[in-house]
Parts: C-alpha cells; structure tokens; sequence
C-alpha cells in the first residue's frame, strides 16, 4: 500500500497530451494551496510512509518540501518521490541525500521519443527533456540511482524507434539504474487513442523487445514479463497493483491524500475529472461481474488468464467504464499466452491449464463475494480426482473454450446486495452524510407508518441486526407485528434502508403489519402469488401490470430503465427521465425515496400521491426537516446506468454503486432535475457539467 501525499494536486510544469489526470485540469480542478498540518495528520490516519506525487511535487517551495521531508524521515525513516524530473536542482539533490529520498522520474526516452511529455512547443519540451536526462544522471551519480516509468506510444516504440530506446536503456543500465517500468498507453479520449497509440500488436512486440535483451543489461529489471509469468503460477506476491483486483471506489493500492488533507484514490480512477473521496468499504463487484459476462459484451467469461489478470486496471477499462475490462486485453491475452507455452516447454504447469484452476477461481468468487480480495498465493492448489477428469493436462494451451469454467448467462447472474458511496469532497460529506443517515432512520420507519396510516396492509423493510429490537418496539407501539421477509419474491426487490454491502447477512429483511395481514401476506409469498402480494403492500395496480408484464417476464429485478416511456423500438441510450421528482427511485440503494416500489411511468398519478403522502407522513412523525431534504434530493439532477449487473448513480455530491440486473449492454438513464444543491462538484460529463460552479 502506498500514500500518494499530493500537496499541490495535480498542479504540473508539463502538459503532457496523454496524462490521465488531465480531466481534473479539464474540469477545472486544481488545487495549488495546502496545508502541511492537515496532509501530516492525513498521512499519519492512513498509516504512512508516503510519496510526494502530483501533478509534479516540486512546484512546492523548498523550505515547505524541506519540512515534509525533514518529518518523513523522522516519523517513517525513509521518504520517496515521483516526478517527471525537469524541475530538479542542486536544493533538491541536497534534499534528497539528507533526507533519505528514493526518487522516481517519469520519462519516456531521450529526446524526441519523449515529445508527447509535451511544454508549450516543442523547443520548450526538447530542452526540458535534456534538463530530464541531465537529472537522471545526476541523481544516479551523485545519490541513488532512480527508478524510472516510461510509457509506450507511437513517438517511442514503433519498430523504428526500439533501436534508439534500446540504446538509451543501455546507457541508463550503465548508469546504475535498476528499476524502468513500462506502462501501456492510457487513452483518455479517442483522439489520443488514434493519434498515439500503438496498436495491439505494436505493443506486444514492443514489451516483447524489452523482454529480449533483458539479458543484456547488469542492472535494469523489466517488470512486465516478470509478474506476468509470475502470476501465471500463482505467485503474486510484490506484482503490481494492476493485477489484483483493484476497487475504483476504494483503491487498495494506492490511498491518495490532498493538499487539504482529504483523502483519495489513485487518480487512474477519476474520468469525471473530480477526486472523490474514498469509499469506506472495498467492495469486488467488479470482478464478479467480469467473470460472468461473456466478452463480447467487455466481460472476462471463459478467459482461461481471469484468475491472473482479473480484467486488469479498472483506469484502463474499455470506453472509461470500470465495469468493462481492460481495452488492452488482446495484448496481455497474447502475452499470457506465450509466457504459458514457454513455461509448458520448461516443463511446468501454468495456472490457465492447470485441472485445479476451476476450484481456485471458485474460491476467488468466494471471497470477493464476501468483501474480502485474496492473494492467489493463498489459494489452494491441491488436486482432487475429479479435477483430473473434467480436465485433461495434455491438452495445448490456445483454446480459451476449453478450460473456461461455467457461469450463468448474463441475465440469470446476480450480485449479492451492496450499496457504496464516494463524496466528490470531504466538505459535502461533512454536510450531506447526517443528513442522508437521518433520511435512512425515516424510510426504515417509514413502513410502520405506512401501515398504521393504511396506506398499506404490509411494508417490507431491511433493518440492521443492532435495530431489530427497536424495530419491534416501533411496531408494537402501532399495535403491529414483525416478521422475518426471505428470499426469493419479486416484490424483495425494493426496500427501504440500502446501506448494505457486499458482504451477505448484514441486513434483515422483515415484513410489518398486522398479525392476520402478515399471516395471508407470508402465505401469499409462499404461494408466489405476485399480484396479490402487490396488492398487500400497497402498490397501485397500474405498477403491478407494469412489473407483472414487462418486468418479471424478463426476470428483472431493477427494471429502472424500462420506466421512462418509450415507444417500441424506440429505446434510445441515453434515456431521458421526467416526472414528479417524487418518483425519482434512483437512490434507492442508499435509501433516499419517496415510493418503496417501482412506479410504472415517471408521471403516475397513483405513485405520485404515495409520494406526496409519504413526505406528509415524515412531518407528521416528527421528521420535518427529512421531508425537507428529500424533496430537495430526489430534485437533484443525476445519471443512472447499468452495466454487468453493477448499477452506478452519480448526483452533484456523490456517486453510489450499487446492484442491478445483468444486461448485455450498458444502459443510461439521465433526469435532468430542477435544482442543485450549493456543494455541487465541477467535473466532466452528466451531471457534473451542469451542476458545478465554474
């Protein structure tokens, strides 16, 4: 785990065309100020040691840079730093003997082939390169050698470029320089995509290159090639963050923190162009997700590499959506394959052939699904026969069909239940977070109102098994009773407190009412009798046809995108919704609604008077300033979309993952609201755009 410290956000000296922190400076988000007090008490929550990263760390002051340093080294012993090198001087080759600095410079290679690390034009940039070169030698000479990142593109390692590249890296081996990390290109956008990165076979035969005269260098390592093949036998220990599971919500790898002490995620994640806040649970949807969704679709079903390369980094994704796998998957599947046919020639078993691989990715699904990541080196490996006889070893390796585990088809897969939310700012947590926890004690409550009020016989509610008691003395105080809700009936489908998390058996599904009404209720459930049971639970007819017909013949539990209207065949993506903000059930997961079912249109009148009706309710119960917040949060503009079963919300403060059903294709749904709220993020794409103060 590393803390990126991150004093002056993504401030930088450089323009570099293709860096992925780009869309922050796009949008707007810059941060040049900080506070060393707040970054040190951040550091210190996190756990430390840290990097100095950007942006580019040495646009702050000396004396300042000093002090971090000076502390670093005190509290931690050691202190590191990444930057791109053109900045460093004699004060920082001072700075980095005294106080035990590691130093990492990014750069892609000698002159012109490091053009795309771009500065105003290009003699600007050229000399800045030569400053870069100068550093590097510098520093190799007059402390420790650095390590060095450089990432590949057509200006570097297009076949007529390697010999130049080749040549370099001899001169750095020279020099002392153990550690270059190559890095694919990371495309932000399509015109970086067309203008400067190879293609998948330029790239394999790049890394391939480098892989070939690794032999002739004394000192320099190529990582790439080396944890591929490690990871090929199961050995993952020390590979690098891209193979293991990565949570975009709540970055293992790296924990970032700002200027201003907020905490962060790696900034491979941030496509919006705003640094959210980190999750407080890692969560692994993802990667469940990906095993089970054919590849056609942006999955990883079938790969016999998944449990090597688990879809790779989620910053890498294809189209900029964390939910699809890497768009650089046919080159680390060619890599994988040929690193398999080698270690089969050196007379070893690799991981994608191996007759225990099925049992092994079970038991990686396993742990993802109860939250926890697992390390393959803990897995295990021990055969049993039947291994044997579902699979033969002598087969070659190059059919992915062949030894490719089982999973359901898309629409009969399902996550468990998981609700996770990111803050676009501390400072909107700090205001919005007790607000949304006293909408979360109403909408659980909610249930025993409704049915005291009778706008219901039955409510069906989640509460956390440390409520339970007080859910029942609530109930009783109405002259109502309490029953466990199982598993398994459409209606389940929508509830009232969402916090739930990955992790199964968090909450209790109960059922509330009278005691006859929860007995034919209870039986109506076991009998599946969906209308009926709709009917008990107060939901208008009109949504019951809805989910009878459209819905549950489609095996759909969330069948958000099916109710704005749409004439047949005209499903347009992405699909606009408009209706009384009342009805707007996209919040859901976290709890934030007005209606507790899915309504048939967003202008249901029926829907609409519960809605109206349960905000009275709230003010009635002693909830006024909850009835306040909802109808200002469900006015709030946001984005819904679907994709593999994982549903992203993204509204002015936050952005919420949660469950939803697997489909082929992503699915988007936008309403455009009628407010924002004062704290609204400027960012990149729906609805930051609209809603931030620019």
């Amino acid at each position: 785990m590393t803390v990126e410290l991150r004093p002056m956000g993504v401030a930088c000296n450089l323009e570099c065309h293709y860096c992925y922190q780009n869309p922050q400076r796009e949008a707007g988000n810059l941060r040049q100020s900080y506070d060393l007090e707040k970054m040190k008490a951040a550091v210190e929550r996190e756990g430390g040691p840290f990097t100095l990263f950007g942006g580019e760390p040495l646009l702050i002051p000396s004396n300042d840079l000093e002090e971090l340093l000076r502390w670093g080294l005190e509290k931690y012993g050691k202190n590191s730093i990444q930057t791109n090198g053109a900045l460093i001087n004699d004060e920082h080759i001072r700075l980095f003997k005294q106080y035990n600095v590691d130093v990492g410079i990014s750069i892609d290679g000698p002159g012109e082939l490091n053009d795309l690390r771009w500065i105003a034009n290009e003699q600007k940039t050229r000399d800045a390169t030569a400053k870069v070169e100068a550093a590097i030698e510098r520093v190799c000479l007059e402390w420790n050698p650095p390590g060095l990142i450089a990432t590949l593109h057509r200006l570097n390692a297009v076949p007529e470029k390697l010999p130049a590249m080749k040549a370099w890296i001899k001169k750095l081996d020279a020099l002392g320089v153990r550690s270059l990390r190559l890095h694919l290109l990371e495309s932000e956008n399509e015109y970086i995509r067309k203008n400067y990165a190879l293609s998948d076979r330029e790239n394999v035969e790049a890394i391939l290159y480098f892989a070939e005269f690794q032999n002739e260098l004394k000192n320099i390592q190529f990582d790439v090639i080396r944890e591929m093949e490690s990871l090929l036998v199961a050995k993952d220990q020390g590979t690098s963050c891209v193979w293991h599971a990565c949570d975009p919500y709540a970055t293992e790898a790296v924990r970032g923190v700002e200027g201003n002490g907020q905490s962060s995620n790696c900034g491979r994640t941030n496509k919006d162009g705003i640094d959210f806040t980190k999750a407080d649970e890692s969560g692994f949807e993802r990667y469940l997700a990906l095993y089970h969704t054919p590849q056609e679709d942006g999955g990883c079903q079938g790969c016999r590499f998944f449990m090597a390369c688990k879809g790779q980094c989620p910053g890498t994704a294809i189209d900029g959506d964390w939910r699809n796998r890497t768009e650089h998957c046919e080159i680390w599947k060619t890599l994988f394959s040929q690193l398999e046919r080698n270690l089969v020639q050196r007379g070893e078993w690799p991981l994608s052939i191996h007759p225990v691989r099925k049992r092994m990715e079970a038991q990686l699904l396993q742990a993802w699904s109860a939250g926890r990541n697992i390390s393959l080196s803990n897995l295990s490996w021990a055969p049993v026969e039947n291994d044997f006889r579902s699979t033969s070893a002598t087969v070659a390796p190059g059919n992915d069909d062949k030894f490719s585990a089982q999973p359901a088809q898309p629409n009969d897969f399902r996550l468990p239940h998981f609700a996770r939310l990111a803050w676009t700012a501390d400072s909107s947590r700090e205001i919005w977070e007790p607000r949304f926890k006293k909408i979360n004690e109403w909408s659980l409550q909610s249930g025993i109102y409704f049915v005291a009020d009778g706008m219901a016989d039955c409510a069906v509610r989640q509460v956390s098994p440390s409520r339970v008691f007080e859910y029942l003395r609530l109930a009783s105080q109405k002259g109502l009773s309490v029953e466990p809700w199982g598993k398994g009936f459409f209606y389940d489908s929508i509830n009232g407190n969402g916090n739930s998390s990955t992790a199964s058996g968090k909450y209790q599904k109960v059922v509330v009412g009278k005691s006859d009404d929860l007995k034919k209720t209870i039986e109506l459930r076991r009998m599946g009798d969906h209308e009926k049971i709709g009917s008990m639970l107060g939901i208008p007819e009109c949504c019951r046809d809805f989910y009878l017909q459209k819905a549950l013949p489609q095996n759909l539990k969330e069948p958000v995108w099916l109710i704005p209207e749409q004439g047949e065949g005209d499903f347009k993506n992405p699909l606009e919704w408009r209706g009384d903000p009342g009805l707007n059930i996209f919040l859901k997961a976290i709890g934030i609604q007005a209606v507790f079912h899915f309504p048939c249109s967003p202008g249901c009148s029926a829907s609409t008077q519960i809605a109206d009706r349960t905000i009275e309710l709230a003010k009635e119960s002693g909830f006024e300033e909850v009835a306040d917040w909802l109808r200002e949060i469900l006015s709030w503009p946001l984005e819904w979309s679907a994709n593999h079963g994982i549903a992203e919300i993204k509204i002015p403060i936050a952005k919420i993952s949660s469950r939803a059903d697997a489909t082929a294709g992503k699915i988007v749904v936008q309403y455009a609201g009628s407010a924002s709220p004062e704290e609204s993020a400027r960012g990149l794409g729906y609805p930051y755009n609209m809603a931030g103060k620019i």
